[in-house]
């Protein structure tokens, strides 16, 4: 530490009007360098705060996004499962259709004394 500022510290400043001015003049700067680094940490903080707030936001809408295009995998799934279903059904159904055609179909032969050829294997 230099001279002049342990003289202005420990000089009686009572006496010097210019150390009082100057010492006054140190303690305000210091209230103030205090002031600004509280201001600053407020600053600081609250940066972050809206930084995390942003990335919650944009996890909140890539997660929304992701879970929309996991159900619309599921519902193309879902869809692809259900057509083959339905398909399935139809051949059953379409079967049975035949089925009940050609015994219509052979009982009116029959009557007339006929029949459908059937090769022998």
């Amino acid at each position: 530490m230099s001279l002049q500022t342990a003289l202005r510290f420990e000089a009686d400043t009572a006496k010097n009007p210019n150390l009082k001015k100057a010492f006054e003049a140190q303690v305000e700067r210091i209230k103030y360098d205090e002031v600004m680094a509280d201001r600053e940490n407020v600053v600081r903080l609250e940066l972050q705060i809206n930084q995390r707030a942003g990335w919650n936001e944009n996890l909140e809408v890539a997660s929304w996004k992701k879970r929309i295009r996991n159900e619309a995998d599921i519902v193309k799934s879902e869809m692809r499962m259900a057509a083959k279903a339905a398909l399935a059904v139809r051949r059953v159904a379409l079967k049975q259709l035949f089925e009940r055609e050609f015994e219509v179909w052979e009982k009116e032969l029959g009557l007339q004394g006929k029949t459908f050829y059937k090769q022998r294997i």
